[in-house]
C-alpha cells in the first residue's frame, strides 16, 4: 500500500495506481455506516486513524482494515452522507510522509561500496571495493552516521532556501526505512520485522569545510531548514519486494547525477537497526536512511588545495528529482534565501 499525507488537514490517504487518493479514515467510516454499525466514526478512528503515526502503530490490523476501506471506496465513491472518499492526486497537495516531528531520522554514513570508494579517493587513500569488502568481513570497516532533525523535513515539490553560509550545497538520494514497532537491543535477525515501509529522503548537505562537513562541523553541515526533502509516499514493505534490488537516480535540471543501485549497500537495514538500538528504544515512526550511491557533487568535484571546486554543487534555481522505482519521484527546487 502506498500511504500519503495530503490536503490542508494533513490526512492519511492511500495512493492508487490510477492516480486516485482514497481517504482511508473517511472510507472506513463510510464502510461501517453502510453496515449499520453504531458509533461508526469512533470505531473508524480507532482502527483506521486519519493521522499517519497512529495508523502505523495499528500495524497489520490497520492495513487489513484499510484494504477493506479501499475496496468499498472504489465502488461507493462517496459516503451515504455525501462525503467525498476519492480524490485525484493532481488536485491535492502532498505533504512529507513524516510520521511525527518526534520521529528520529538516523542516517547511515558511507554505506555504499561505490560511494565509499569515491570518498576514500578524496581523502587521498584510494580504496577498492574488494578492499572495503575485506574490511567489512574482518570487522575493520567502521560504522558511522548522524541524525537529521525531523523539523528540517520538507514536503515533495517544495522550494528550499539556499543556506547563506555555503557555496557547496550537495545532494544524496536515499531510501529510508520507516519503523513500525518499538524495540531496544534488537537482534539483527529480527531487525527486518521492525520495518513498516520505505520512502525517499534527499540528504542535502553543506560541504564547504574541507571534504565532508560545513565550516561549523558535521552536525550543522547536515541540519538546516529544508535539508531533508521526503516523499512522496511510504510504501509498505510487502509491496516493495527485495528493497536491495531497487535502483536509485538523481537528476539536477534533467541531467543524471546519481544512477546507482541498492545492491551496492554495504550494511543492510537490520544491521543498522541493531546498531542504533543498543541501549536505546526505537519507536514506530523512527526512520533509518541507508546511505547513497556514487555521483554526489562531493564525489565528482576535484579537490584543489584542500577544498572541493564548487562547479558540480547545487545553485539557486536548480531542480532536483530523486527517483526510486516502486516508491516514486521526489521533486525539490533550490531558491534564494529571502
Amino acid at each position: 500500500m502506498k500511504l500519503v499525507v495530503y490536503g490542508p488537514q494533513k490526512r492519511l490517504g492511500a495512493w492508487l495506481e490510477d492516480g486516485i487518493i482514497v481517504d482511508l479514515n473517511y472510507a472506513y467510516t463510510a464502510l461501517l455506516e453502510s453496515k449499520g454499525e453504531e458509533r461508526a466514526c469512533a470505531k473508524a478512528y480507532a482502527n483506521v486513524p486519519s493521522y499517519l503515526l497512529a495508523f502505523i502503530e495499528e500495524g497489520e490490523a490497520g492495513l487489513k482494515a484499510a484494504a477493506k476501506a479501499i475496496a468499498y471506496a472504489k465502488k461507493a465513491k462517496v459516503s451515504a452522507k455525501g462525503e467525498q472518499l476519492l480524490f485525484k492526486d493532481c488536485d491535492v497537495k502532498f505533504h512529507a510522509p513524516l510520521p511525527s516531528t518526534d520521529s528520529r531520522i538516523a542516517m547511515a554514513g558511507a554505506n555504499f561500496y561505490d560511494h565509499s570508494t569515491d570518498v576514500s579517493k578524496m581523502f587521498g587513500q584510494p580504496t577498492s571495493i574488494e578492499e572495503i569488502r575485506k574490511q567489512v568481513k574482518d570487522g575493520k570497516y567502521n560504522a558511522w552516521g548522524f541524525w537529521k532533525q525531523a523539523r528540517n523535513v520538507v514536503d515533495p515539490d517544495e522550494c528550499i532556501p539556499y543556506p547563506a553560509r555555503t557555496q557547496r550545497l550537495d545532494y544524496e538520494v536515499e531510501v529510508a526505512a520507516v519503523l513500525g514497532k518499538k524495540g531496544k537491543d534488537i537482534e539483527e535477525d529480527k531487525g527486518e520485522d521492525y520495518i513498516y515501509g520505505y520512502t525517499i529522503v534527499n540528504d542535502l548537505s553543506i560541504r564547504d569545510g574541507g571534504r565532508m562537513a560545513g565550516p561549523d562541523g558535521f552536525f550543522f553541515g547536515k541540519n538546516f531548514d529544508g535539508c531533508a526533502p521526503m516523499g512522496p509516499c511510504i510504501v509498505t514493505k510487502d509491496e516493495i519486494g527485495d528493497v536491495y534490488k531497487l535502483k536509485l537516480k538523481q537528476t539536477v535540471n534533467g541531467k543524471i547525477r546519481q544512477n546507482g543501485s541498492m545492491e551496492s549497500m554495504i550494511r543492510k537495514y537490520p544491521w543498522w537497526i541493531t546498531w542504533i538500538s543498543r541501549d536505546m528504544y526505537l519507536y514506530p515512526g523512527d526512520i533509518v536512511c541507508g546511505g547513497t550511491c556514487s555521483g554526489t557533487a562531493l564525489d565528482t568535484s576535484p579537490v584543489v588545495e584542500g577544498k572541493t571546486k564548487p562547479d558540480n554543487f547545487l545553485k539557486v534555481g536548480d531542480v532536483l528529482e530523486a527517483e526510486v522505482p516502486g516508491i516514486g519521484k521526489l521533486h525539490t527546487t533550490i531558491v534564494a534565501k529571502k
